[in-house]
């Protein structure tokens, strides 16, 4: 598969609860997109992630992986990874992963990384954070 001149491009990535497709239109529906998960300590579970991305403009036969990785320390979180071919590049192939159990050892900027033969071709942010605790922060402030 690795060595193929011709690598897809990466159009979109989304992060979301959940995806699913309309049986009457086809059309995909994504639901509660997010940037940011709020933690009330670490390490935290987070139940379930959806990512969807697309890809187009490739043809032939491809190792296709989807990570998520912690900015700092460059520690994995989640991944994903298995062949994928593609025939026609004009086609555009959306593909929605669903990561169960997702465990953050500590808050920062995680990416969600989507690689072709090794290579990263589209990366998107998010962050996990600690949970602002309010009514602390309006009694704070007046």
């Amino acid at each position: 598969m690795a060595g193929n001149p011709r690598k897809p491009t990466c159009i979109s990535i989304l992060i979301c609860d959940d995806v699913y497709r309309d049986e009457i239109t086809k059309k995909l529906v994504v639901v509660g997109t997010f940037n940011r998960i709020n933690a009330e300590s670490f390490p935290c579970k987070h139940g379930r992630v959806v990512v969807l991305f697309s890809l187009t403009d490739g043809q032939g036969e491809y190792d296709l992986s989807l990570s998520i990785e912690h900015e700092r320390s460059g520690v994995e979180v989640a991944r994903i990874r298995g062949p994928i071919t593609i025939h026609d590049p004009l086609a555009i192939h959306d593909i929605n992963v669903t990561l169960d159990k997702l465990q953050f050892a500590e808050p920062g900027k995680y990416w969600v990384m989507v690689k072709v033969d090794g290579e990263i071709i589209q990366q998107r942010p998010f962050f996990v954070m600690p949970r602002q605790d309010v009514s602390r922060k309006e009694n704070a402030h007046g």
